[in-house]
């Protein structure tokens, strides 16, 4: 499966270096290298966006049952197993799937990620069957992209700063996170930017260069489903309608 998805990133890759090659020459600061890594982000990112925009309509429809999660906590706070199957039981009958989507972005990333570690670690095979050496792969302070970053305040920090908005963003837009039955493993995802600081640093800094650029991309959708999506009027808010409109027509 990871042999499979890199030698389709490869492929990818290769097409839109070429792509870049055929146009002239290499920008001073940035190697055609390096920006065919983002625009391949980029079009991986699309394939994405369903998953993305399912993930927000998720978060955007819980916020309409957060008065019965706060109900289900208040009542059944003193044991937690209960609580927990009586918000499963409000999420099936509302038709809210807690961390489905999320799951499965999770999966796809990771998916990708090893594939393009496979490509970034034996990029010979897998993009440039002719060799590297007379290719530039520059960006800006890196000066080889299949090389980890000599400051480790660049990409990696970049990489974790963006994932950790990414989750931060999640979990104050989308009830299921902070507060459902999921919730401390969702809070356990704040430290997973540490993880991938830790890690990013000792791996190509293509890597962190992709992901930064994902968690971007993603964040950016996110942003703009959460203020552009109709938002569901919640169950006070309905009340608080009907109570106004009988005292309006008396």
């Amino acid at each position: 499966m990871i042999n499979f998805l890199a030698t389709l990133l490869g492929k990818l890759m290769r097409w839109i270096y070429d792509s870049l090659a055929a146009t002239g020459a290499e920008p001073e600061n940035i190697s055609y290298y390096a920006i065919a890594i983002i625009l391949m982000t980029l079009l991986v990112s699309l394939l994405t966006i369903p998953v993305t925009i399912s993930t927000q309509k998720q978060a955007e429809q819980s916020r309409k049952i957060k008065p019965k999660m706060d109900e289900i906590q208040k009542k059944y706070g003193y044991d937690q197993q209960i609580m927990q199957k009586k918000m499963q039981e409000l999420y099936k009958e509302e038709g809210v799937n807690p961390g489905i989507s999320s799951c499965l972005m999770m999966i796809f990333q990771l998916l990708i990620l090893f594939g393009l570690l496979r490509v970034m670690n034996d990029t010979k095979t897998f993009v440039f069957p002719e060799g590297i050496e007379n290719l530039r792969r520059d960006f800006y302070w890196v000066p080889d992209l299949t090389l980890a970053d000599p400051l480790w305040f660049g990409l990696p920090l970049l990489t974790s700063v963006s994932q950790f908005l990414v989750t931060l963003f999640s979990m104050k837009t989308n009830p299921q996170m902070s507060e459902g039955p999921m919730s401390s493993m969702n809070k356990s995802m704040l430290f997973l930017p540490l993880v991938f600081f830790m890690t990013f640093i000792r791996l190509p800094a293509g890597l962190p260069l992709y992901y930064t650029m994902s968690s971007l991309i993603r964040l950016i959708i996110m942003v703009i489903m959460h203020y552009t999506v109709k938002k569901p009027k919640q169950l006070n808010e309905v009340k608080d309608e009907k109570v106004n409109n009988k005292t309006s027509k008396k």
